[in-house]
């Protein structure tokens, strides 16, 4: 199927975050959509809802998850907010479980919720899982739609250990001193048993990510791009995830290589060991299709096997 018959078919790629206040998600959202600026909001029928309106709303303590957030700087991706349930409201809680029950099976797929991005911040790695944690894993069924951990803050886990240090581990020579360092945040993570908690609850997550030094570099925007891909079920998902991110490009280059290249390869070389002209842009024109953020002039090329 042609990428744009997927997004014909299922529109955009829609994502329902998960996090309690401060867990960094909005950091995360910018660094994905490659955005300095906030998101727009709209409403479920598609009008831009005003500012000053959501943000009485959520002085009341309201909020409404029907609400789509969308970044300019990519608007392929719309974004759901769950904000309120986290902080114990029971009402949220169950708007949030209905929501996630009726856009995992919809119908119409353009409304249907693709993934879901659960964050949990690891400032606080002592209070990681909390009751909402608890009430998200044992009594929302997601159906097919992948959840995904987000790991996020990591970064606080290199302070704590940096204070966990012993005097002699102090004087260590530098590398030394960072290997250790290393080494006792592996063992917070470790002693924590977070994933595997996790992964004892009635309806567990498919996979995690660590995302560290957002502020820094888009090392954990790409680990989080490259887990979601990995965990979606459908190869249609998988393409639309992919071509609608534009802040990773090694991951269209995996997934061309992986989906396009190698079976093309595989089914298409020529006894003498190299493409005809026509293989050649047969090839080009499919493995472009991985790259709809990339311009390509046509080009004399020979490709030999």
């Amino acid at each position: 199927m042609q990428i744009d018959d997927i997004r014909q078919k299922f529109g955009r790629f829609r994502i329902l975050v998960i996090g309690r206040a401060n867990a960094g998600k909005t950091t995360l959202l910018k660094q994905i959509c490659n955005s300095k600026e906030n998101p727009e909001i709209y409403d479920g029928e598609g009008k831009k809802v005003d500012l000053a309106q959501i943000e009485e709303s959520a002085e009341r303590g309201e909020h409404n998850i029907e609400n789509e957030m969308v970044f300019q700087s990519n608007p392929g991706f719309v974004f759901h907010d769950s904000r309120g349930f986290e902080a114990g409201s029971v009402d949220e809680f169950n708007k949030m479980k209905d929501f996630v029950a009726e856009r995992a099976k919809v119908t119409f797929l353009k409304k249907r919720v693709h993934a879901i991005w659960y964050c949990i911040p690891m400032d606080q790695i002592h209070r990681a899982i909390l009751t909402a944690e608890e009430k998200f894993f044992d009594q929302c069924e997601t159906g097919n739609v992948p959840v995904v951990v987000l790991f996020t803050k990591c970064d606080a886990l290199q302070v704590l250990a940096v204070a966990a240090l012993t005097a002699e581990d102090k004087k260590l020579p530098e590398q030394e001193r960072l290997a250790k360092v290393k080494e006792v945040e592996e063992s917070m993570v470790k002693n924590s048993r977070i994933w595997e908690r996790l992964q004892k609850r009635k309806n567990p997550p498919k996979v995690y990510a660590e995302v560290k030094d957002m502020q820094k570099s888009n090392e954990g925007c790409r680990i989080v791009l490259e887990k979601t891909a990995a965990a979606l079920n459908d190869e249609s998902l998988e393409m639309l995830f992919v071509t609608t991110q534009n802040a990773n490009i090694m991951l269209c280059v995996k997934y061309a290589v992986d989906r396009t290249l190698v079976p093309f390869i595989g089914g298409k070389l020529s006894p003498v060991g190299r493409f005809d002209q026509k293989e050649q842009e047969s090839l080009m024109r499919r493995m472009g299709i991985w790259f709809p953020h990339v311009n390509v002039r046509k080009c004399g090329i020979s490709i030999w096997m």
